[in-house]
């Protein structure tokens, strides 16, 4: 009587059972702390070539039609939507309710990843050459390339 009370109703196994909107709030939960935790993180690298550098970033589900780069005070802006995949535009969205009834179990575990939109800044290299900038997007990556500015020598004069 004391965790019903205190600790909410014990279900299957002596477990904690949870109602259809509870699982919705914990989704709700999860997915929020997810978002803050992450934001709109999307890995990149920054490769030194000796000549030159290579910036990939990977945007999976996208084409290049879908990403804009930009240059921005020394920093690579780039901004992609979340795809478009006609599979799932094709399906009748669910409720809430039913898709806790059919999750079952784990009510943020599952889905392998989530599309998200895209608004990220890279600060590129204090000696990349941003007049060299050149873009790709092929199978899911975005490669930038850029060549690096030979540093200029400055000569010390004496008094």
């Amino acid at each position: 009587m004391y965790h019903e009370k205190h600790h909410g109703p014990k279900g299957f196994a002596g477990c904690y059972s949870f109602g259809p909107q509870d699982i919705i709030k914990m989704k709700r939960m999860a997915k929020h702390f997810m978002h803050g935790l992450m934001g709109s993180h999307i890995p990149f690298n920054i490769e030194d070539l000796g000549d030159s550098y290579l910036i990939t970033v990977p945007l999976a589900g996208r084409t290049k039609e879908d990403v804009k780069v930009s240059l921005i005070n020394k920093h690579l802006n780039i901004k992609a939507e979340k795809p478009k995949i006609p599979e799932r535009e094709n399906l009748k969205e669910k409720t809430d309710e039913e898709k806790s009834a059919q999750d079952c179990g784990m009510p943020f575990f599952g889905k392998g990843f989530t599309f998200i939109d895209v608004d990220m800044d890279i600060p590129l290299p204090v000696d990349a050459d941003t007049e060299s900038l050149v873009s790709k997007m092929a199978n899911g990556l975005l490669k930038v390339n850029m060549r690096k500015k030979p540093a200029k020598k400055i000569d010390i004069s004496e008094n």
